[in-house]
């Protein structure tokens, strides 16, 4: 994919200087035999310098936003590790709190504005997936109980969800029934620690959004009328982590979840180099194209633009249109450091 991207950035800055080269010389031509349409041409050249310019202003806005999510990975990574080597000795319950505590302040950092990095631990930069809600965990759904049970949910609009929970069933097996039941209904149910996560497919996200009535026979839920529950909004790993932290029972198999979470850091982080490397190819295409022309055919072409928007030129518009469109992405650029 990046190989090809580079491909695609290469002919595109070789048919730019092709086309530009080929600008020149036409507009050479016609100055000789019209001096209007050499004024013309001057202009054209002028708009697509702008053009140029805009878009390199927003290519360096861009790479200054992949270099801000790059060293946030990074102090997030080592950080995490310096919680894992703490495991490497006995944890008191004090040092436990500890450890959650620290955790949990990272997961406030990652809830600032302007952060290159999710709660979820996604970049910013990313489409948004599907919205994520959770069960409230006080309704335990996957634990094997010695009773069978069956839990009904009504949904928004009417439909009934049956989940069958034979006695003895294990949790896993709980979860594979429940996903397969939930599929019916285009909604994607999955196990986050001890946490229950659901998405709906487009278009079926109120089913989600809007009050369950949920109905049991008094193991999982209190027998009697139906009870009303909404989900909530999931949180994010850090603050999982944070939770487990204070009542961990094996470190190793903490270490072990924290490596997990490092793990998924490190893929971001290859993601986000590999797209340095496209931003920084297309940067440098685009000050190839405007080395083409020099800094004296600038100035010239620049008084050429001025002269013809006091005259009140019909392209004067587009004109201000180009320069608007430098000035805000140059502006946006600058405060973003």
């Amino acid at each position: 994919m990046l190989i090809d991207s580079l491909k695609q950035l290469t002919s595109s800055t070789a048919a730019l200087n092709s086309a530009g080269k080929a600008a020149k010389t036409q507009a050479v031509e016609a100055e000789k035999t019209n001096p209007a349409s050499g004024r013309t041409g001057a202009l054209q050249q002028q708009l697509e310098t702008l053009s140029r310019w805009s878009i390199s202003a927003d290519v360096s806005h861009q790479l200054a936003k992949n270099q801000q999510a790059e060293q946030q990975i990074r102090q997030l990574y080592q950080q995490l590790e310096q919680l894992k080597k703490q495991l490497d000795l006995p944890q008191s319950a004090g040092q436990k709190q500890q450890i959650s505590q620290q955790l949990q302040q990272l997961e406030h950092q990652l809830k600032q504005k302007n952060t290159a990095l999710t709660p979820a631990l996604q970049l910013s930069s990313q489409p948004a997936g599907p919205g994520q809600w959770q069960l409230n965990s006080k309704i335990d759904l996957l634990s094997p109980r010695k009773q069978p049970e069956l839990v009904s949910i009504g949904l928004a609009d009417g439909q009934k969800i049956q989940l069958n929970f034979p006695a003895g069933q294990s949790a896993d097996a709980n979860l594979a029934m429940m996903q397969q039941e939930f599929a019916k209904y285009q909604i994607e149910l999955k196990q986050q620690g001890p946490v229950l996560l659901f998405s709906a497919a487009p278009g079926h996200s109120h089913l989600l959004s809007q009050p369950w009535q949920m109905k049991g026979e008094g193991i999982r839920i209190a027998a009697g009328n139906p009870v009303q529950l909404r989900l909530e909004k999931p949180q994010g790993q850090l603050s999982v982590l944070a939770q487990q932290a204070q009542q961990m029972d094996n470190q190793q198999a903490y270490q072990a979840q924290l490596a997990q979470v490092q793990q998924k850091l490190q893929q971001m982080l290859r993601q986000v180099q590999a797209e340095r490397q496209v931003l920084v190819a297309k940067l440098n295409a685009l000050r190839m194209a405007d080395g083409e022309q020099s800094t004296e055919q600038v100035s010239a072409v620049s008084q050429e633009l001025k002269v013809q928007m006091q005259q009140g030129a019909a392209s004067s518009l587009s004109a201000i249109m180009a320069q608007g469109n430098v000035t805000r992405s140059l502006v946006e650029f600058s405060l973003s450091d």
